[in-house]
C-alpha cells in the first residue's frame, strides 16, 4: 500500500515536472517572439520614420519600401500615423494616410477582426475609424452580425459615424442599449453637419439622454447652423432642456435678437435666469441693461454674480454700476456691485 503511494506521488511530481518545464518553454518562446517583434518594430521606425515624413510632409515620391511585411511593422505604421494625426492638422496628410491604409493595412485589420482575442479586435476598429478604412465597412457590418461585446458595438457605431452616417442614425433608432450621455457625445461629435442636425428632426422620439447629448454637442461644436435649432428649445417643457438650449446659445455666442430671451428673466427657476445673465454678456449693454439690472437684484445670490460680471465686462459697465450703487435701495445688490467693481479695478 506504501509503494503504491509512494509510485504515485513519483507519477504526479513528474507530470508536474513536465507540464512546468512546457509552461517554460512556452513562455520562453512567447518572451523570444515578443523581443523579436519590439526589434522589426523599432527597426523599422528607426529606419523608415524620415521617409514617412518626406512623403507626408515633404511630398516626395511614395516608395515601396514602406509597405508593411508583417505585423511588427504594421505595428510601427500605427505609431507612426497615430502621431501625425495627433499632432498635426493637415487634410493633404490626412488623405495620403487614409489612401495608404486602404490599400496596405486594409488585409491585417481584417484578419484582425477575426481574432479570438478581444483586444485584437478592438485595436482593429479603433485603427480602422483612425485611419478612415472605409474598405472595411463591409466587413465591420458582417463583424457584427457574430457574438460581440457592447464595447465593440460601440465603437462599431462610432466606424457608422464616420463612413455611413445614414446607417448610423438608423441603427441609435433601433438599438436596445442606452449608452450614457457622455457617450453619445463621443459619437455626435464625429458626425457631419448635415447629419448631426438631423438629431433635432422629431426632437421628441430620442431618449433624454440622447436629446441631452445633442444640445451639448451643438454647444460643443458652436456653430452657428445650430442656433435655430436650439432657439427652438427653449419653448419646451422639459426644464433640463430648456436649460441646455440656452447654455448652448450661450456657448455659440451668437445672440440675434433679445425678445426670446427676455421671458426667462421672471422663470421660477433660478438655473434659467443665471444662463440669461451669462447671455446677455454676447447683447449690447444698452439693450440688456434694463434686464440686467433686474437680474441684479434677484434673490440668488449666483444670478446677481453673474448679472454684475455681465455688466461690468462692458466698456461702460463700471460706470453703470456706480449709478446703480447711487440710486438703489438693495443692500444685497448694491454689495454684489461694490465687489464686483473692486475686483475689476483691481484686475487692471
Amino acid at each position: 500500500m506504501i509503494q503504491l503511494s509512494i509510485s504515485f506521488l513519483l507519477t504526479v511530481i513528474v507530470v508536474l515536472l513536465v507540464v512546468l518545464f512546457l509552461f517554460t518553454i512556452y513562455i520562453l518562446v512567447q518572451r523570444h517572439r515578443e523581443i523579436r517583434f519590439t526589434e522589426v518594430r523599432d527597426t523599422f521606425l528607426q529606419k523608415y520614420s524620415q521617409h514617412w515624413y518626406n512623403y507626408l510632409i515633404n511630398d516626395e515620391i511614395f516608395s515601396i519600401v514602406l509597405v508593411p511585411r508583417g505585423r511588427a511593422q504594421v505595428a510601427a505604421i500605427e505609431i507612426i500615423f497615430s502621431s501625425y494625426l495627433k499632432n498635426i492638422i493637415n487634410e493633404k496628410v490626412e488623405h495620403k494616410i487614409k489612401e495608404f491604409s486602404n490599400l496596405y493595412l486594409k488585409e491585417f485589420y481584417e484578419k484582425d477582426l477575426s481574432s479570438k482575442r478581444w483586444s485584437i479586435r478592438m485595436n482593429a476598429l479603433y485603427r480602422i475609424a483612425d485611419f478612415r478604412i472605409e474598405a472595411l465597412l463591409d466587413t465591420c457590418q458582417q463583424f457584427e452580425k457574430t457574438k460581440i461585446s457592447e464595447g465593440e458595438y460601440f465603437q462599431l457605431l462610432k466606424n457608422y459615424s464616420i463612413f455611413q452616417p445614414e446607417l448610423f442614425i438608423e441603427k441609435i433608432k433601433e438599438s436596445s442599449i442606452n449608452y450614457s450621455e457622455s457617450e453619445y457625445r463621443r459619437l455626435f461629435v464625429l458626425l457631419e453637419d448635415d447629419v448631426f442636425i438631423r438629431l433635432f428632426e422629431d426632437f421628441d422620439s430620442w431618449t433624454n439622454n440622447i436629446q441631452f447629448a445633442a444640445i451639448d454637442t451643438a454647444a460643443v461644436k458652436r456653430n452657428m447652423q445650430y442656433i435655430d435649432q436650439l432657439k427652438q428649445l427653449l419653448t419646451h417643457e422639459i426644464p433640463e432642456i430648456q436649460i441646455r438650449a440656452l447654455k448652448g446659445l450661450y456657448e455659440i455666442g451668437v445672440i440675434d435678437e433679445i425678445d426670446p430671451y427676455v421671458p426667462f428673466v421672471t422663470s421660477d427657476m433660478w438655473e434659467v435666469r443665471l444662463m440669461v445673465a451669462k447671455i446677455f454678456n454676447h447683447v449690447p449693454l444698452n439693450y440688456s441693461y434694463t434686464y440686467l439690472e433686474q437680474l441684479l437684484q434677484d434673490e440668488n445670490w449666483w444670478v446677481r454674480s453673474q448679472a454684475a460680471k455681465t455688466i461690468v465686462e462692458n466698456r461702460e459697465g463700471i460706470a453703470k454700476l456706480q449709478q446703480f450703487m447711487e440710486s438703489s435701495n438693495d443692500q444685497y445688490a448694491i454689495e454684489m456691485a461694490q465687489e464686483t467693481v473692486v475686483r475689476k479695478r483691481g484686475n487692471k
